[in-house]
């Protein structure tokens, strides 16, 4: 198992996970200063991602609690924003993992 969430994150891993419109979106997030780290450790970050007016292009949408993790299993992640029972790697978990590769 690896050591820590940024140890399991690359810009190819982010690119893999999320849908080619959630890491535009995710990057115009990030881009804009839409991530806020509330809670930073080697095995989970944790931020509030996104509340950004305009289109979701331009980063625009929500507020979301967003949740990074290494597990044995790997990267796991959680975004309150994500339906029940389908946790997709959102443009929010693309915005908090780019902020990860930035800055630890």
């Amino acid at each position: 198992m690896s050591n820590s969430v940024r140890d399991l994150i690359s810009t190819k891993t982010i690119e893999q996970l999320a849908l080619p419109a959630n890491f535009r979106y995710g990057q115009a997030i990030y881009n804009r200063g839409g991530v806020e780290i509330i809670d930073s450790g080697p095995k989970k970050v944790v931020g509030w991602v996104g509340g950004l007016d305009g289109k979701s292009a331009k980063g625009g949408g929500q507020r979301r609690r967003t949740q990074l993790f290494a597990t044995k299993r790997g990267l796991e992640w959680h975004c309150a924003g994500n339906p029940k029972d389908h946790d997709i790697f959102c443009k929010h978990c693309v915005a908090l993992a780019l902020i990860i590769l930035d800055t630890q």
